[in-house]
């Protein structure tokens, strides 16, 4: 087969084998983490006309911590539906797509063996898997970043007109990626990277991009001033953002929290986003073994690095440019979704850098490179992949069934108009409908009640979620305020209470 005719035979397998893969593991349960909820409910108030808002706030507040980007594709996605199947099925397709752009990108950068080496590794990875059947940003956030790649790539190909058409497109799709997520500023630092070594002939490019960025962001700078700051950035400079009373991070915080992110990076997260064997508990230090994988795919990496021999600068500042975020990020902000977008060229550095372990070796073992690492490392993967499959069928815990009997309990009366204060306002609010928001993180009792009466609480959601916020702020204060919490509802096992918050002055 030629080049082309063996694309199309890669497309081919990379689709029918997602297809059976993705119908074997769907979920049709919203995600626990929260964010997805945000997300969606975001996507509401737009497609509704009602500006970028939290409709599950009383006052339908202005939202300033979630970029427009995910939200906007969402409301323009409910003109056809707005049911969490069509959302979920979007982001597969999303996922899909990224899956044929990493193998055209892959084949570009280290030709055709690591391209077709590549499939089972991305196909088979039950973590893009598992964001592509949520309501996350992190499928569509790659899929528009390769796009963009591909056509940066495209530019410096060709001449002329076309060049500057590609780089044009190459810088839509960058911001439609930074709008999704702002970790995609990494996008446009590698482009920087790549077009001040080559400034003589490109600077019309990069002085494009620098005033574009600037254009292109200052309209959510701005709103987000008028709304009091950036929330995300008032997150950064904290030691800890679920427990506000440590206060803000100084140099010595700083110097911890990167050491302590590198250390897990290289010790968990990257070794689990590529291969996905084992779940690690955060709880327990890292062991002898673990930081001896890790290092050793670091290794692994930093050769497949060297070898490369087009698009060096491109990959280097991207991934480095990535990682200099997360570094300096609060090390409680654990797991795999944060590098999950960098995916595909951690692969191609793997299997590049392998491929020169291989290369070491005689002539007749390099031709068993595709036998070797998809049968031998790809493998367990499947295991993984019944997981996924055990879960999507699984019913939620009993603490979150409980949690959700109560929201659903309020659905059922009809009153929409109450306030409920709890530890996942918006999971609560989508099988609620209720108005929702959270308690104050404060250890001072009656600071956390003067808040819920600001916040006009009606009810309070007293849960065994497992969430410290539970037991260190909220828990305290209605156990020193018996008399202000009227027990409603309960459900055993675990107890679950829908408590009515008595406000002061009331007559109740």
């Amino acid at each position: 087969m030629n080049s082309n005719h063996k694309t199309i035979a890669g497309f081919f397998i990379i689709i029918i084998v997602f297809i059976g893969v993705y119908a074997y593991i769907y979920d049709a349960k919203i995600d626990l983490n929260g964010d997805n909820a945000n997300y969606y409910m975001l996507g509401q108030a737009l497609h509704h006309g009602d500006g970028y808002v939290s409709i599950n706030s009383i006052n339908n507040t202005p939202n300033n911590h979630f970029p427009p980007g995910y939200p906007a594709i969402l409301s323009a996605l409910f003109f056809v539906s707005d049911s969490f199947f069509a959302v979920k099925i979007l982001n597969a397709l999303f996922l899909l797509g990224s899956l044929l752009l990493s193998f055209i990108l892959i084949k570009e950068i280290s030709g055709e063996l690591i391209a077709w080496v590549s499939i089972p590794f991305l196909v088979l990875n039950i973590h893009l898997l598992k964001y592509s059947t949520m309501m996350m940003t992190e499928i569509p956030f790659l899929f528009f970043s390769l796009l963009s790649f591909w056509f940066f790539f495209k530019g410096h190909q060709t001449g002329g007109a076309k060049s500057y058409r590609a780089y044009g497109l190459a810088f839509i799709f960058f911001l439609i990626s930074f709008y999704i997520r702002t970790l995609g500023i990494a996008i446009l630092a590698a482009y920087g990277l790549v077009l001040l070594f080559e400034w003589r002939t490109r600077w019309k490019i990069l002085v494009s991009y620098v005033f574009g960025f600037i254009a292109g962001y200052l309209p959510w700078i701005i709103r987000g001033q008028n709304l009091g700051g950036n929330s995300y950035l008032k997150q950064l400079v904290m030691i800890n953002p679920y427990r506000p009373e440590l206060g803000e991070a100084g140099l010595s915080n700083y110097i911890f929290r990167f050491a302590s992110n590198l250390g897990r990076y290289i010790s968990r997260e990257i070794p689990e986003v590529l291969f996905p064997y084992r779940v690690f508990n955060y709880k327990e230090p890292v062991d002898n073994i673990e930081w001896l994988v890790g290092v050793l795919i670091l290794i692994i990496i930093v050769w497949g690095v060297i070898r490369l021999k087009t698009y060096r600068k491109l990959i280097i500042g991207y991934v480095a440019a990535t990682f200099a975020v997360l570094l300096i990020w609060p090390n409680v902000w654990v797991g795999i979704r944060f590098v999950l977008p960098t995916l595909p060229f951690l692969i191609l550095l793997l299997l590049n850098g392998l491929q020169g372990v291989f290369e070491l070796l005689q002539k007749p073992l390099k031709k068993l490179i595709p036998v070797w690492i998809s049968l031998i490392l790809v493998l367990p993967f499947f295991k993984e992949i019944h997981i996924l499959n055990i879960k999507s069928k699984a019913a939620y815990d009993s603490k979150w069934e409980n949690y959700f009997s109560l929201a659903k309990a309020l659905k059922s009366e009809g009153n929409s108009q109450i306030v409920v204060s709890c530890r996942k306002p918006t999971l609560f609010y989508m099988f609620s409908g209720t108005f929702t928001t959270r308690y104050k993180y404060t250890l001072d009792d009656k600071e956390l009640l003067a808040d819920l009466e600001v916040r006009k609480v009606d009810y309070v959601v007293l849960e065994q979620l497992g969430y410290s916020s539970t037991y260190r702020y909220l828990y305290p204060a209605i156990e020193k305020n018996p008399e202000r919490f009227e027990n409603i509802s309960h459900i055993a096992n675990p107890n679950t209470y829908l408590l009515k918050f008595i406000k002061s002055g009331s007559n109740d």
